[in-house]
């Protein structure tokens, strides 16, 4: 199938809600369209000049505000992974793309519950730690989603790479694996200047 695509300095995951400001104006058309026919469009993280192979299909939940400069204010919410082909230039400046469909080779069934456990643990420990508080939606959508690896690296300072890295892991419990080695070297980030409070502060997802 092809969708459209908007380019962006961050990672969306499936079931993830975050808050978008829309300014230029080849993405004010493709937000408009989107919201006249009910239909989503593909995020693509860019970082630096590498354009990720593999994205996050999103659906437009909520309008905030509309500018009278036809700015907007929206939030958006992750579906599905895809993975694009070559990108095509749409008249209206924005990108398209052919895409497939990404699924993990693992059942929900497979999922290491002991492996999970010990990763909310140690995301606990961490977040006393700190004196960060997570609101309790956040640990009640974490109970309740099947892919919660994701929902974890909401609130995990992932870097953007670490964070394309994870989208691109095809198992459950191989990213939360990947998630608990993380925070075992988180350690040695809270003795340096930016601290896991700053660094989840950064990430922006909504509970």
């Amino acid at each position: 199938m092809q969708i459209p695509i908007f380019l962006l300095a961050l990672v969306v995951f499936p079931n993830s809600k975050y808050p978008l400001h829309i300014f230029e104006e080849r993405y004010k058309i493709l937000i408009n369209k989107c919201l006249a026919s009910s239909i989503g469009f593909g995020i693509v993280s860019k970082i630096g000049d590498t354009l990720s192979e593999v994205g996050v299909y999103v659906e437009i939940t909520k309008v905030n505000k509309i500018y009278e400069s036809g700015e907007l204010d929206i939030v958006v919410e992750g579906k599905w992974r895809f993975k694009r082909m070559d990108l095509e230039m749409h008249p209206d400046g924005y990108y398209l793309s052919d895409v497939s469909r990404i699924k993990d080779n693992d059942s929900e069934g497979d999922l290491n519950f002991n492996l999970f456990f010990t990763l909310k643990q140690r995301v606990q420990e961490m977040l006393k730690l700190v004196n960060f508080n997570v609101n309790q939606g956040f640990w009640d959508n974490l109970e309740k989603t099947n892919l919660k690896s994701f929902k974890i690296a909401e609130k995990s300072g992932l870097s953007i790479l670490q964070q394309q890295e994870l989208l691109t892991i095809q198992s459950e419990n191989k990213r939360l694996s990947y998630l608990l080695d993380h925070f075992e070297k988180l350690e040695e980030k809270l003795e340096e200047n930016r601290t896991m409070r700053e660094l989840i502060l950064g990430d922006g997802y909504l509970n």
